[in-house]
């Protein structure tokens, strides 16, 4: 599934391959944006109303650039996912994306292990 930008390249590409008898892996490139976020919730939604998954992998080492409206809909997609007993997790994530989810604090509860806090990068430490 791809959405072109303006330009006519694509924007997100999304592809949904099995990991399993019942799990999926939802690999996510490109740009998670307000754009595009809804590409990602109908991937999503559509494999939660097939009622035989249960456990979801997102794959976000290929995402350059995600905005609020992407953190959002993965929020709100893990806590569906969640109330339909469906475990959505993340797997693997672009520095970029880590960071952002990271300074937001949702990256624990999207399965991603702590982020480890380098303090003497930090400003004013020492």
């Amino acid at each position: 599934m791809d959405i072109a930008g303006p330009d006519g390249r694509s924007k997100l590409r999304i592809a949904v391959e099995p990991a399993g008898h019942d799990e999926v892996i939802v690999a996510v490139r490109g740009e998670l944006d307000c754009a595009t976020a809804d590409q990602l919730r109908a991937a999503i939604t559509a494999l939660l109303n097939g009622g035989d998954v249960h456990a979801i992998g997102l794959d976000l080492r290929g995402l350059g650039f995600i905005d609020s409206t992407g953190i959002g809909t993965l929020v709100v997609a893990q806590r569906i996912s969640a109330q339909v007993g469906v475990r959505l997790r993340l797997i693997a994530v672009s520095a970029f994306a880590a960071r952002v989810l990271g300074v937001l604090g949702v990256d624990v509860m999207l399965g991603l292990p702590p982020a480890r806090i380098d303090t003497a990068a930090v400003v004013g430490a020492g």
